[in-house]
């Protein structure tokens, strides 16, 4: 009934204003919560090694008082099973073993999301997998490990692994 009285040539001037500071308030709001989103987790590192086949690959990755040490793979299928996968079955699978180890010598946990992902030599995904952890307080050598899966005739052609950690809160 409000509007009726308040009509201008078919616009209702309370539902105008109701709709501006209804915007008003949207954006006053996602001003103040955007400092808030962007301080709620760490950065996001990156770093591109070779492909741990028989020794643990440093990575070095920090961030605070966490350090993303070395990783490495378990499981590799050796030349063997290659051949064999190339001979009956092409489309074998293998599951690798991710493993990394990290220092936290913080006084509280930290969660991180690991990705690891093989490349080949023009830089194509051969395989990737990922997981979310914890970091505990206080640890000096422990390890977070997560499993791949890959295809057996492609472990060969695998010589990069991009390793990307994103610090969350």
């Amino acid at each position: 009934m409000w509007c009726r009285f308040w009509r201008l040539k078919g616009v209702c001037l309370m539902r105008n204003v109701k709709n501006l500071l209804r915007s008003v308030v949207l954006a006053v709001s996602a001003v103040l919560a955007a400092p808030i989103a962007f301080a709620a987790g760490g950065p996001l590192l990156e770093k591109e090694v070779e492909v741990p086949r028989t020794t643990r690959i440093p990575l070095d990755l920090k961030w605070e008082k966490c350090v993303l040490v070395d990783v490495e793979t378990q499981n590799d299928p050796d030349e063997k099973l290659v051949q064999a996968a190339k001979d009956r079955d092409p489309k074998d699978l293998t599951f690798l073993l991710v493993r990394f180890r990290y220092s936290n010598s913080d006084w509280i946990d930290h969660r991180v999301r690991l990705r690891a992902v093989l490349l080949d030599a023009s830089g194509n995904v051969v395989a990737d997998a990922g997981r979310t952890g914890t970091m505990d307080k206080g640890q000096t050598n422990d390890t977070l490990s997560f499993p791949m899966k890959i295809r057996t005739v492609d472990w060969p052609n695998a010589v990069k692994m991009k390793v990307t950690a994103s610090f969350l809160k």
